[in-house]
């Protein structure tokens, strides 16, 4: 096991480097740019729908992301993976049961900019490809600010 983190990049509020692996920028809620080894992504996440792609710079899909209320399927290339709930902000990529990554934000994940990393644990990081890790935790961003906005809308009585 591996634990990794997401952190802010000096100088550029919107870039975010997970160690040793690539860089995710923010380019607008619902959009991102990734890159490692030299290969580049652009992720898009379609706006209130559980729905995310990950195209290479050609426009071909590298990945996509359907899910449902507390899980989906991830499809990174050729290889299917579910991305599911582990517990209130903190979200699991399994293949089967098995889970290979676990994405855990911090309590201020709702503010991107944040200074505080998020922390990533994987199994074996030279096991998985640095666009997937990338794109499960963009896709689990997502999720996670959706299921604040839902408890932060319950909790308030709307």
């Amino acid at each position: 096991m591996a634990d990794l983190e997401l952190i802010r990049t000096p100088g550029d509020r919107r870039r975010l480097e997970l160690e040793g692996i690539g860089t995710l920028r923010i380019e607008r809620s619902r959009r991102a740019t990734a890159e490692a080894g030299g290969v580049a992504w652009q992720f898009d996440h379609r706006f209130w729908k559980a729905v995310a792609e990950a195209t290479d710079l050609a426009g071909g899909l590298a990945g996509k992301y359907v899910g449902g209320r507390r899980d989906g399927t991830l499809r990174w290339g050729e290889r299917e993976f579910t991305l599911r709930q582990a517990s209130f902000l903190r979200y699991a990529l399994a293949d089967g049961e098995r889970e290979l990554v676990l994405l855990d934000w911090t309590p201020r994940f709702r503010d991107v900019w944040d200074k505080r990393p998020a922390k990533i644990t994987v199994e074996d990081p030279a096991a998985l490809e640095p666009g997937l890790l990338l794109f499960a935790f963009y896709v689990a961003w997502h999720r996670m600010m959706n299921d604040a906005i839902a408890f932060g809308h319950a909790a308030s009585g709307g």
